[in-house]
């Protein structure tokens, strides 16, 4: 009896082609061990791209390494009281003066259904010599273009408001 399930079994199995390459006896290539076609989930994408973006700011700044992903035609990024085109990121956003790094980590990311949209956000910092760092939340409206990379909307970075001076008794 037995012998008579794993038969069946083994039937069963290639049927469905999931034995792995060596196990099967058919003189045919062998099955790849991973599809090509295969892509991460978008929110998954979309916090690499993230990762990507901050390894890449460390070399390049950040205007660098936003030109990079800015959707050209309509990418804008937002300051407090002011708007940059795609241009004007490509060409470089000023940094504070004195501006050491910029260092970011999203914890949030959202998708649409569709999985053509997205957003992400999360804290950053900017350190800057001489100062303390200025800290701050960030956010990156993200669209899909037409050959499916993922594209920067809008780009917004807002520092902390500044603390309160301790009391003094």
């Amino acid at each position: 009896m037995r012998q008579v399930f794993v038969v069946l079994s083994v039937i069963a199995l290639a049927a469905c082609e999931t034995l792995p390459a060596y196990s099967q006896t058919s003189t045919a290539a062998p099955a790849t061990a991973s599809p090509s076609n295969f892509a991460p989930p978008a929110d998954q994408q979309l916090l690499e791209l993230e990762r990507q973006l901050s390894a890449t700011a460390q070399e390049q700044g950040l205007g660098g390494a936003l030109a990079t992903v800015m959707d050209p035609s309509e990418g804008i990024s937002i300051r407090p009281g002011v708007t940059y085109s795609a241009v004007d990121v490509a060409q470089g956003l000023a940094p504070p003066a004195n501006a050491g790094p910029m260092y970011w980590q999203p914890d949030r990311v959202h998708v649409s259904s569709s999985g053509d949209m997205g957003v992400t956000s999360g804290r950053y910092v900017q350190v800057v010599t001489g100062t303390e760092a200025i800290q701050g939340r960030y956010l990156v409206v993200w669209r899909r273009d037409s050959g499916g990379d993922w594209k920067a909307l809008t780009e917004t970075r807002i520092p902390d408001p500044p603390r309160a001076a301790p009391r003094r008794r």
